[in-house]
């Protein structure tokens, strides 16, 4: 037994896999990170497993959608290989005298891939054969799978080693045969043992430094045959050397003609059929970090390290340059000409004047929301969508869209403001213009749910991987304005698209409506990152959301806190702003979605409205405490819809703390921001109880939250699983549900 273990360990397999783990952690890194995605380890709540699990083309999960999956898989495996094999192939000599030794060396090499490839195919079978309330799925898509994810790698590698079997020269393309006779110095043509180039055999006193420092003793060649390793000692250095080069030459020529393929794949975008699923998106990213890696690594050696340090440092102030800022921007704004951002330019906008223009502008939009209902002391009711991707999305357009069919229609036409964040907003703000085609609304229910769960991030992965990488310059013209063309274009084409072009109209679009009391307000607040005041884009005048009303009368000096978009940006056009940019910007989560840059002076960029307010409360106290007076002589108190996803937060058992993760304890509350929300909004809550009295404050929450142990819990992503889908959609017939919805009609008759 000692005897096989030796024998084992000093096979070639294993070799190349300690010696993987001795000296090229940045590339195993690539396959830690790749494993943690599939397995659930890293970014569960964001559903990163499901985009390799359960992936999506052209609308349908199946053996397409795994045959890309598994075509990108077995890119992934030869840009290992092919990283490796120009790093480490040299210190294996032995592989110059064997035919086609690089596709040999992928054999050998194959451990570590293999390993993850099980991984994922037991973690495939476990996802589409375990049972759960309403998540059955058919054996057919789990079969269909593994079979679509297998033949596509094998399909895969089976191209790759077309390439290299075509283009690889091995040991018989300069000896002629596979055995070199003992070491013969150059000689005349036609003579035993020319060799038509000039070198020098290695000597056999370097033979245990050079020939094999591993002890390398076993290999498995091409039928997967043990096969003893023999020495090379006795061929020429630069013979060795020539046959590493040219295979060298031909897998960078190969990573080049597959760069060209992702760049004339981006120029393709648009077309859905080249869209690929996420997960195959996230392996090609993979692999190009793993080339670039490689390359670095194989021409600066020990220096790889500090070279790819300086290489971000470049492209970080390359990048801060006007000539290479590729800021994100939104579309329909005049980026010719900046706007003043300022303390000072706030406060004008915060002018008595401005306030008092708006407070009135408003009043008369309640008016006529007024006129509308059926009884003379309505009661007012304002909708807050949480964020939470399209989970959130489906959950709060579900919610409402089920509440109007049970009241016949009173609940939307009693709402006179809708709030939220990120993806619930996305939702309510579909509905709401859904809402104005009267004649179908009712009757479109099933669409509207199918519209708001479309996937979203299919278009946005392959626009990182294949646009926003290397064709960083496209534009693209809109309104008549060019802009940069990149992946928070593509969600927003998406976006669009999925909702039939509805929202992809300017602010002006929707004035009318709300000042005509036809459909609610709407309220998008992403927050500025500079400063972490909150943006209010709407149609209307909103300067009295800027501060706190007690600010205004001077009795409490406080900060601005809030801005109002059209007034700062006036300059630069915001009527003209696409309502699906605003939706975009606010929506815009950190790394998936690039922050929005707006033409200021200093310049500011929003990003997704979670970071200040998750749940839509923070804005609907605000509207409430300024037009409290309004209120209290015209309505019979207040409704408020709290449409959340995720938002119940338990209480973590961590158990013991190392030394390490002691010292870092107190900054985790830093990153805890939506629990830190929700402790903060229960006070403004109470607060808004205590100023409309008892009888005239109403809270409904109607709350979506995932069961924990469930291995198919809903996430936080910009795409949804059927099984996702239905456990949405599912959760409202809860009794308890059903209790909340009972009450709130009644609070609506």
């Amino acid at each position: 037994m000692p005897e096989v273990l030796q024998h084992l360990h000093r096979s070639f397999p294993v070799q190349l896999l300690l010696l993987h783990l001795r000296t090229n952690f940045l590339l195993l890194g690539m396959w830690l990170l790749l494993l943690l995605m599939i397995s659930g380890g890293l970014g569960a709540q964001l559903g990163l497993q499901y985009l390799f699990l359960d992936p999506e083309y052209l609308g349908e999960t199946g053996y397409f959608a795994f045959l890309i999956v598994g075509l990108a898989f077995g890119f992934f495996t030869m840009s290992w290989n092919l990283s490796t094999y120009l790093l480490l192939g040299g210190y294996f000599n032995f592989l110059a005298s064997l035919s086609r030794p690089f596709f040999k060396y992928c054999i050998n090499n194959a451990l570590l891939p293999l390993g993850v490839l099980l991984t994922y195919c037991v973690l495939l079978f476990r996802f589409h054969y375990t049972t759960g309330p309403g998540a059955q799925v058919p054996v057919l898509l789990g079969v269909q799978s593994l079979t679509g994810l297998l033949i596509g790698l094998v399909l895969s590698l089976f191209i790759y080693s077309i390439y290299f079997n075509l283009t690889n020269r091995d040991i018989t393309y300069y000896t002629g045969s596979r055995e070199a006779p003992p070491h013969r110095g150059p000689g005349r043509r036609g003579a035993l043992g020319y060799r038509p180039y000039r070198a020098t055999a290695l000597g056999p006193q370097l033979v245990n430094l050079y020939d094999n420092p591993f002890h390398v003793r076993f290999y498995l060649n091409s039928r997967l045959r043990i096969k003893r390793v023999r020495s090379v000692a006795h061929y020429e250095t630069d013979l060795l050397r020539n046959i590493f080069r040219q295979n060298h030459v031909n897998a960078l020529v190969l990573q080049f003609v597959t760069i060209g393929v992702l760049i004339a794949l981006g120029l393709l975008i648009e077309q859905p059929t080249f869209q690929i699923p996420a997960g195959a998106s996230f392996l090609i990213l993979f692999s190009l970090f793993v080339s670039i890696i490689g390359a670095v690594s194989y021409w600066f050696s020990e220096w790889r390290v500090t070279l790819l340090i300086l290489l971000l440092l470049l492209i970080n102030w390359l990048t801060s340059t006007p000539f290479f800022d590729h800021g994100n921007q939104a579309y329909g704004l005049d980026y010719t000409m900046r706007a003043e951002y300022s303390l000072d330019s706030l406060q004008q906008f915060y002018a008595p004047a401005a306030r008092r223009q708006d407070i009135r502008a408003t009043e008369a939009i309640l008016d006529r929301w007024k006129a509308k209902q059926p009884t003379d002391r309505p009661k007012l009711v304002i909708l807050c969508a949480s964020g939470g991707g399209l989970t959130a999305s489906l959950w709060a357009t579900h919610v409402a869209q089920s509440i109007e069919a049970c009241s016949e229609g009173r609940l939307l036409e009693s709402t006179a403001l809708i709030t939220g964040a990120s993806g619930g907003l996305l939702g309510l703000a579909y509905l709401r213009e859904a809402y104005l085609e009267q004649s179908t609304f009712p009757f479109e229910g099933t669409e509207h749910l199918a519209r708001v769960s479309d996937d979203l991030l299919n278009p946005v992965a392959f626009s990182i991987v294949s646009n926003d990488i290397f064709l960083p310059f496209r534009r693209v013209r809109i309104g008549g304005r060019s802009y940069r063309r990149d992946r928070g274009y593509a969600f927003e084409r998406a976006y669009n698209l999925a909702t039939d072009n509805l929202l992809n109209r300017p602010l002006s679009a929707y004035r009318e409506v709300e000042r005509s009391a036809q459909v609610p307000m709407l309220f998008v607040t992403p927050s500025v990152v500079e400063d972490g005041r909150r943006m209010v884009i709407s149609p209307q005048g909103v300067s009295y959301m800027m501060t706190p009303p007690v600010s205004a009368g001077r009795q409490v000096p406080l900060e601005l806190d809030m801005v109002d978009f059209r007034r700062l940006l006036h300059a630069q056009d915001a009527d003209s702003l696409r309502l699906s940019s605003a939706l975009r910007a606010n929506a815009s989560y950190p790394y998936v979605l690039p922050q929005v840059s707006l033409p200021t002076e200093p310049g500011i960029r929003l990003m997704d409205a979670g970071y200040r307010d998750n749940y839509g409360i923070a804005s609907a106290a605000r509207f409430v405490h300024v037009f409290q007076s309004w209120i209290d002589r015209n309505t019979s108190g207040v409704v408020l819809v709290q449409l959340s996803a995720f938002r119940e937060q338990g209480i973590p058992d961590d158990g013991h703390r190392g030394v390490i993760s002691g010292l870092l304890s107190p900054l985790g509350v830093a990153g805890n921001i939506l629990s830190l929300q929700i402790l903060d909004q229960e006070e403004l809550l109470a607060g808004l109880y205590r100023s409309l009295g008892p009888d005239r404050f109403h809270l409904f929450r109607f709350n979506y939250q995932p069961n924990e142990s469930d291995p198919r819990r809903t996430s936080v992503s910009l795409h949804m699983t059927a099984s996702e889908k239905v456990q949405v959609l599912r959760a409202l017939d809860s009794p308890e549900q059903q209790r909340r919805i009972d009450a709130l009609l009644q609070v609506l008759e």
